[in-house]
């Protein structure tokens, strides 16, 4: 008779009396712009409890670093969760791994030396010495056999085996062994949970109160996006509709039901930690110590340590942000005189600035459900807003655009428009985005090409002297560089344009406006210039920028700078002549300079020629015809070597005296 082996393992782990996860009921939440979320849970109490709450595995970090407990009338007793891998320490003290659990002859053979209890037909107890599978013989030859667990086991009488496949079980025979393979198997359990964890949170207190739990941790950038419907007369007066949106998602894993829900506009410093991870110090490996002679140091005299520091009071956790009262909810928005408009939300966020975010609250519970999308309006006003063409240098046409003024109370956060004309029929027009807009300032929002005006842009580079001295062999040139914008602007035929020109300015300098527009405002390396066109208007706008140069200038060592400043036609007449005598004296000096090089080349040449006779002369017999013959050319080279030595001389000092006339010239020459 064959029997199945059956394990039953108790729960071992400690259980939440006092209060359930569930106690714990998410009732407010603030998520950031920064990419984070605050989350508050509350639980009504009495007396001390034990509060739960379950976790991603991702948050745990976050909220280790974060989590903060409000209770009024008691106090936090200890916080408590699974590590994040507590596997291992719980078979620390267990003869087995979890590499046992893979099979009764591993999870045997890890027993090893372990009082076991068989029970069955062959009942037994002792040691474990070894499990191993073998094959049952079998009765036909063909049949290859069933595998078998072979036991034996170090008992009382001696050796005993036993085929596990045939007992009905077999028990360790130490309790306490049991109860701890037991709580290690309990371990193994929750750790097979890798996505969640549970938190244990105790509260020391009395009487019934209201205890909240809040930690901050990573939720996905709640997005703004704004529809704005333009004005139907464009003057600087004009209204346009604008109504704001969050798109945010709940990807916390748990439903939200009735949540308090604010969102803030900010850029707060914010950062993890993988605080739940283990880390272990590197220590240094030190020989055994053997021991020998003591010797201790001598002592000394030790001062008396100073008193700790008085304890500072711990103030009271201030409220979240979100739990204070926002500014007063702005005007719901006036019906239009358009008959197409949108509908105004039913109730809008409230609103408040703070010095470094702005915060919106929505004025009622939202519920939502893990894993959905939501769009939640935060406001609907009016703000000032006029049309105008934004044109940059080359674009044959401007693009259209609407300055946006923030007159509210609270700064509009960063986000993307759609933009609707309801000067006729409400229609799409263009998007548009917006890059945050505090209190008091406006923006530009170019959304459409505007091909009904048309634009011609010409530049012009000019260079002039304005100033030129010379003394001391320095000439000094004050030189003015120009750049000219002349643009052509066509308005269309049956509509006036209000044209921005952005007209690059390089840093130091300034656009001059000579006719055509004004000057509307300066960005980083831009200019703009307003010019108001009417309907069917031909404009041209010119302005300038300009930059001062000066330029010095060693009249002796820069030669090839001379040729170039007389070419030059901006130069005048006076400082060209002056620099054309020193181009002329100049090029005397080049010329006697080459001439004594020359010479001096001639020189060389003919003192090598008579090195070779001298030589000659020696290898041939004095009275040999040759030798003759080669002292009358020696005598000869002679003679040339001194005429060739006077005129190096009288070329050395013609060279001196032309550098000389050059250097006076050069001293002399004054603008």
């Amino acid at each position: 008779m064959r029997h199945r082996l059956l394990v039953t393992l108790p729960l071992l782990f400690g259980m939440v009396t006092s209060a359930s996860a569930a106690d714990l009921v998410l009732k407010r939440a603030m998520l950031s712009s920064a990419g984070v979320g605050y989350f508050e849970y509350e639980a009504e109490v009495d007396g001390p409890t034990t509060l739960g709450l379950d976790l991603q595995l991702d948050q745990v970090d976050d909220v280790l670093k974060s989590l903060v407990v409000y209770d009024s009338a008691g106090s936090v007793g200890g916080i408590e969760l699974q590590g994040q891998d507590s596997t291992h320490a719980a078979f620390a003290d267990v003869p087995i791994g979890p590499e046992a659990l893979e099979s009764p002859v591993e999870y045997l053979n890890a027993l090893r030396g372990v009082v076991v209890q068989v029970s069955g037909p062959r009942p037994m107890t002792g040691r474990v010495l070894r499990a191993e599978r073998m094959r049952e013989a079998a009765r036909d030859p063909a049949d290859t056999g069933m595998p078998r667990t072979r036991v034996t086991l170090l008992a009382a009488e001696g050796l005993r085996q036993f085929m596990l496949e045939d007992a009905d079980a077999v028990l360790v025979a130490d309790p306490i062994l049991r109860a701890r393979i037991d709580h290690a198997l309990e371990a193994l359990r929750r750790d097979s949970r890798s996505d969640a964890r549970h938190l244990i949170i105790r509260s020391d207190g009395s009487g019934h109160r209201i205890v909240r739990v809040g930690y901050v941790a990573a939720v996905p950038l709640w997005k703004a996006s704004y529809r704005l419907v333009l004005p139907a007369k464009d003057n600087d007066a004009a209204k346009a509709r604008l109504q704001g949106w969050a798109v945010l998602e709940n990807a916390t894993g748990t439903d939200w039901t009735g949540v308090q829900l604010s969102l803030q506009y900010g850029n707060p410093v914010t950062f993890r930690q993988a605080i739940y991870r283990m880390y272990y110090a590197e220590r240094p490996e030190v020989p055994v110590q053997i021991l020998g002679h003591l010797l201790p140091d001598i002592d000394t005299r030790a001062r008396p340590a100073p008193p700790p520091p008085a304890a500072m009071p711990m103030p009271a956790p201030a409220p979240p942000a979100f739990m204070m009262a926002g500014a007063a909810m702005p005007k719901a928005f006036a019906e239009a005189e358009s008959p197409m408009q949108m509908s105004p939300p039913t109730t809008e966020a409230q609103s408040a600035e703070g010095a470094e975010e702005t915060l919106f609250t929505l004025p009622k519970p939202v519920t939502l459900a893990a894993g959905h999308t939501a769009s939640v309006p935060i406001l609907d006003r009016e703000v000032p807003a006029a049309r105008v063409a934004l044109a940059t240098p080359s674009a044959p046409h401007p693009t259209a655009a609407v300055r946006l003024t923030n007159d509210g109370a609270t700064s509009l956060p960063a986000g993307v428009l759609t933009l609707y004309d309801q000067s006729g029929a409400v229609s799409y027009v263009g998007d548009a985005r917006l890059g945050g807009l505090p209190v008091g300032e406006d923006r530009l929002l170019p959304f459409a090409e505007d091909l009904r005006t048309t634009l011609d842009w010409h530049t012009d580079n000019g260079v002039r002297i304005t100033a030129l001295t010379a003394a001391g062999g320095v000439l000094t040139i004050d030189r003015r560089s120009r750049q000219t914008w002349r643009i052509v602007a066509v308005a269309p035929a049956h509509e006036p344009r209000t044209l921005l020109l952005q007209i690059p300015t390089p840093s130091g300098q300034k656009l001059v406006v000579e006719s055509g527009a004004e000057l509307a405002g300066e960005l980083a390396g831009a200019t703009r210039l307003r010019a108001r066109l009417a309907a069917g208007e031909t404009r041209t706008v010119t302005a300038y920028t300009e930059i001062q140069q000066q330029q010095h200038i060693a009249l002796l060592q820069d030669a090839p700078v001379l040729a170039q400043l007389i070419a030059d036609q901006a130069m005048p007449a006076t400082a060209r002549a002056g620099l054309r005598r020193l181009a002329e004296l100049r090029a005397a000096e080049a010329a006697r300079i080459a001439e004594r090089q020359r010479l001096k080349a001639d020189l060389d040449a003919v003192e090598h020629d008579e090195e070779r006779l001298r030589q000659n002369i020696g290898a041939v017999p004095a009275n040999d015809a040759l030798s003759t013959r080669l002292i009358r050319q020696l005598d000869a080279s002679e003679t040339r070597i001194a005429a060739l030595s006077k005129s190096i001389e009288q070329a050395t000092a013609a060279a001196t005296a032309a550098h000389a006339a050059l250097e006076q010239a050069v001293q002399e020459l004054r603008f």
